[in-house]
């Protein structure tokens, strides 16, 4: 199929929702054939998160599309900009956001939460109980509390049209888990 002309990016929620933040920043910026491909980057780097992609484009106003997208290396550094954010303490970065909603989480979420980041490429519910039980997580409580992680959109299931379900972390979401498995040892 032909690439997306930059008209036909905006019917993506994601993308729409960059370009109008970034034009509240910066009233000049829109979309155009020499940004759309490095604005798609960002969107889907960023998961569509919509703080995330807020947060991104409160940055228009000191960096190009392109130089934000190849920042995202480090989207936890780069995103942070209280005037952007909501009012709301916790979400004044994008790290504060998810440093929130993680200390929501019991200890049983916080654990199988950071053993997740393992997977790269996504997970099924028996190779979760392989890597994920032991020391402070039972076998036999994977699944309830990767039910939980679902249920508060940490983890993605992907239960339709396959035979066995896969489940995933949103690549935001696994490289702070990651940081989480790393401090933890």
């Amino acid at each position: 199929a032909p690439p997306l002309g930059a008209t036909s990016l905006l019917e993506y929620d994601a993308v729409r929702l960059f370009v109008e933040r970034a034009h509240a920043v910066v009233p000049t910026f829109h979309l155009a054939e020499n940004n759309a491909h490095a604005v798609v980057e960002i969107c889907q780097r960023l998961d569509g998160i919509p703080l995330a992609l807020e947060l991104a484009s409160a940055r228009v106003n000191v960096l190009t599309a392109g130089q934000i997208a190849a920042r995202l290396d480090d989207r936890f550094a780069l995103l942070t900009n209280g005037s952007r954010a909501a009012h709301v303490a916790h979400h004044h970065t994008l790290r504060a956001a998810i440093d929130w909603s993680h200390g929501l989480l019991t200890a049983e979420e916080q654990t199988l939460f950071r053993r997740l980041a393992a997977f790269a490429a996504g997970f099924t519910l028996d190779t979760a109980e392989a890597v994920c039980a032991g020391e402070g997580l039972a076998e036999k409580r994977v699944l309830d509390v990767l039910a939980s992680l679902v249920d508060k959109s940490l983890v993605v299931a992907e239960t339709t049209s396959r035979a066995q379900a896969r489940y995933r972390l949103l690549e935001t979401i696994r490289e702070y888990a990651r940081e989480k498995l790393d401090a933890a040892g």
